[in-house]
């Protein structure tokens, strides 16, 4: 039976509920501060940003697929010339062949460029945001919006005084294949030497608060300007640093590694749309919309009207804070501060053991058991999410882990653990007092405040201020000796957990959309945290039967919520792949798939079949294990390869082949990946530009856009080995004659950027595989392969694993 513990301040239920209901309030606060604004009208002063207007851009830009090479992507870029010349501008448009050795990238990209000139000649401002989408998703949201907000800036700043500084747009193509289209613009344009700051624009949702996520280094002015111009946002310096250490990027990206400053800026929220066929303009949040082009058009007239020739400067620490806006300090701050937090702990705990409020050996008890409660109920928590997959394997479809209806089990494991940590405490405080316990878990937060700070500065201000206005609060609290009745006391304690709870409840509803339910166990590491600080808070408050109760029926309830929203319509379709495999020399095709379970329209192409294998007919020893049936054969050409030249280079440390070959696709396709194996490539150049010039044992390039011109690829191996060149023709498109419709609650699976795991981006056909050996024989004729939607777990692997590696024909 959970016995009451008697608090040290005999809180009144009347005053524990006030004090319950504030810290809901505080939540609230805390979670929506930073929330969208309502879309503005079309009647609207032409001096502000509307939503609405912009809406018009993104209901053209968002209507269809328009990846880069495709008929679709030329009639965006037509389009954005078109809107910039009827604002009064003179776009440009920048088409090169850019080769990317970084990414394994090479094709032909089309920038849109527009610059307004400035009174004065010195750096200049650049917007940019990218036109390309991927062929899954129309691309409303990604990028989409963002498209459509700098057209809609640009129409604002026409209404107003002329910046000081050049203001540059540019509109990229084939961010989604490489990031190309940046990549050409800072090697080859002679704008890209002008510019002083850039702010970048993306979207990896459709919803929620537009954040500011990303900085270069050195960011100090622009967390000042920032904070000077933009009343409301979610901006700290933990996505910063987290995001450093990430493999993700944008087209911000290339510019930063160019030693550009700038800012980043995203949506998030709305993941379940990212890059598939619900990236649509009915889906975008409109207040999304209006909260990107209230920030863009802020910036625009604070940063284009400010000298942007010295902006480097120191890194700053910063986060959002309701009725403060952007906090920020520099680093060289946080030294300073531990110290004094520092002196504060030692004099507190000093008190506290003199006065015999903590007893030392309660106190360590409490810092022991802590830690086994922390990790025991996030592994329980983890545990639990995997127990729901298992009773809904409808959720595998689900790349990124994120469900339609996640916010329910956000709801359930926030207070399935409230509730189960209450209980702990409160069992724990039958042999140590509340404050015992408290100053336990805040030895964890010391040491988590001092090794952030160390090796993770912007993240130190997570730990730094709810622990040292706890501390400071408490100190009040309960180091009176004479005073500890007080009915302040819950009052003091409230007030000292403010910063805590503002700062934690937007920060663990951020980890848990960015993360999606997949890392549960991370989110609820932070919530126990917050829950361990705030002790002495919950100890006033009391109540510990009805808070354990009311949490874990609200935790079960939730559950059951998200069981009962667990279905797809033709709004919330379920994702799955299937797609079409040709060998046209062995005359085989097949049906494939690489969803993990097959649902009612997928297995009516996979009949009697009960597991995966391993196509090595087709692909060779690593093929993939995929779902896979007979199909129709079609007709396909396939891409050709023609060697242009196969001459000994000799040299006094050995012998070397050079080798040229000329490779073309005849079906006009946008996408061609070649593949290179069984031998290191020592030097090799793509479209006569240097590609690599050190050994690569898996050599391999992926190509956009050179439907009608071909690729020549030449490169250096050691004689005496055959090897592979495989070549694959890709296009955008399915064999509709033999598809059966999808139902209309299901949809494509989704591609994945910037995430944990990346996907393949587009469909296949036509692959022609030829060996070379130190005797050539004559190439019998190759074979094609495409699909609806593939997914493999890397775009590195999907040449290798699809290629035929082992293929008797060639020998």
């Amino acid at each position: 039976m959970l016995k009451e513990h008697q608090s040290l301040q005999n809180t009144s239920p009347k005053q524990a509920i006030i004090l319950l209901i504030g810290v809901l309030i505080l939540i609230g606060i805390g979670v929506y501060h930073t929330y969208p604004p309502n879309p503005s009208s079309l009647s609207a002063p032409s001096t502000v940003f509307s939503s609405i207007r912009a809406m018009s851009h993104v209901r053209i830009i968002g209507s269809k697929p328009h990846p880069t090479g495709s008929h679709e992507n030329a009639e965006i870029r037509q389009y954005l010339v078109t809107q910039l010349k009827a604002l009064g501008f003179k776009p440009e448009i920048q088409s090169t062949l850019m080769v990317s050795p970084q990414k394994k990238q090479a094709g032909r990209i089309h920038n849109v460029l527009v610059r307004i000139p400035g009174v004065h000649t010195g750096k200049s401002l650049l917007l940019s945001a990218h036109y390309d989408s991927v062929h899954t998703g129309p691309g409303a949201a990604d990028d989409g919006a963002s498209v459509a907000a700098i057209l809609e800036t640009l129409r604002a700043i026409k209404t107003q005084p002329t910046l000081q500084n050049d203001l540059i747009c540019i509109f990229t193509d084939g961010e989604e294949t490489g990031l190309l289209g940046a990549e050409a613009f800072i090697q080859q344009h002679p704008w890209a030497k002008d510019v002083g700051l850039v702010l970048n624009f993306e979207y990896r949702g459709n919803r929620g608060a537009f954040m500011m996520f990303e900085t270069s280094q050195g960011n100090g002015k622009l967390i000042e300007g920032l904070a000077a111009t933009v009343p409301f946002l979610s901006a700290t310096s933990l996505f910063y640093e987290v995001y450093k250490h990430l493999p993700n990027d944008t087209d911000f990206t290339v510019f930063k590694r160019k030693g550009i400053p700038g800012m980043n800026f995203a949506a998030i929220e709305g993941l379940t749309s990212y890059h598939t066929q619900l990236d649509r303009p009915e889906f975008l949040d409109q207040g999304t919309l209006q909260h990107e082009g209230d920030i863009m058009l802020n910036l625009v007239k604070h940063f284009g009207n400010v000298s942007l020739t010295d902006l480097k400067t120191t890194d700053y620490v910063y986060f959002d804070f309701p009725g403060l806006g952007l906090v920020n300090y520099p680093v060289n701050w946080i030294m300073p501060l531990n110290g004094i937090l520092l002196i504060l702990c030692a004099t507190v705990l000093t008190l506290a053991l003199k006065t015999k409020t903590v007893r030392l050996s309660s106190m360590v008890a409490g810092a022991i058991v802590f830690p086994f409660i922390l990790f025991g109920m996030a592994v329980a928590s983890h545990l639990l999410w995997l127990a729901i997959r298992q009773l809904h394997p409808e959720y595998e479809s689900f790349i990124q882990g994120d469900t339609y209806n996640s916010h329910w089990y956000l709801l359930a494991f926030v207070f399935l653990n409230i509730g189960s940590f209450s209980f702990l405490q409160a069992y724990l405080c039958k042999w140590l007092r509340p404050i015992e316990f408290a100053f336990g878990v805040m030895v964890y937060w010391l040491v988590l405040l001092m090794v952030s700070s160390v090796f993770l500065p912007g993240v130190s201000f997570l730990f730094y201020w709810p622990l040292a206005t706890m501390l400071l609060l408490v100190s009040v609290v309960f180091l009176k000796k004479k005073n500890t009745q007080k009915p302040t006391n819950a009052l003091l304690l409230f007030i000292g957990s403010i910063p805590s709870i503002l700062i934690f409840a937007p920060f663990i509803s951020n980890l848990f959309i960015g993360l999606t339910p997949q890392m549960i166990g991370v989110v609820i590491v932070f919530l126990l945290l917050l829950l361990g600080l705030l002790t002495p808070l919950m100890e006033e408050i009391g109540l510990r039967r009805l808070l354990v109760k009311s949490s874990l029926m609200l935790g079960l309830a939730a559950l059951i919520a998200g069981s009962l929203t667990s279905g797809f319509d033709a709004s919330r379709p379920h994702q799955n792949t299937l797609f079409y495999a040709l060998n046209s020399t062995q005359q085989q095709a097949f049906w494939l798939s690489s969803d993990k379970q097959l649902d009612e329209w997928t297995s009516t192409y996979f009949p009697n079949i009960e597991a995966k294998r391993q196509l090595s007919e087709l692909f060779g020893d690593n093929s993939p294990s995929l779902w896979a049936a007979s199909a129709p054969l079609l007709t396909l050409p396939s891409p050709t390869i023609e060697t242009l030249e196969d001459s000994a280079i000799a040299d006094k440390n050995s012998d070397k082949r050079k080798i040229r070959v000329r490779i073309k696709s005849p079906r006009h396709a946008p996408k061609i990946k070649v593949t290179i194996e069984g031998i290191d490539v020592l030097y090799s150049k793509v479209a006569g530009q240097l590609f690599s010039q050190s050994p690569q044992s898996h050599w391999k390039l992926n190509s956009v856009d050179l439907i009608d011109e071909d690729l020549i690829i030449e490169f250096i191996v050691k004689t005496g080995a055959p090897f592979t060149v495989r070549v694959i023709d890709l296009s955008y498109s399915s064999p509709a004659a033999i598809l059966m419709p999808r139902p209309s609650f299901m949809g494509i699976s989704k591609n994945s950027k910037n995430s944990f795991s990346l996907r393949e981006k587009v469909g296949m056909r036509g692959l022609k595989s030829s060996i070379y050996n130190p005797h050539p024989s004559p190439l019998p004729e190759g074979e094609g392969i495409f699909r609806d939607s593939l997914m493999i777990s890397k775009p590195s692997e999907f040449s290798d694993t699809i290629a035929v590696v082992k293929d008797i024909r060639y020998k």
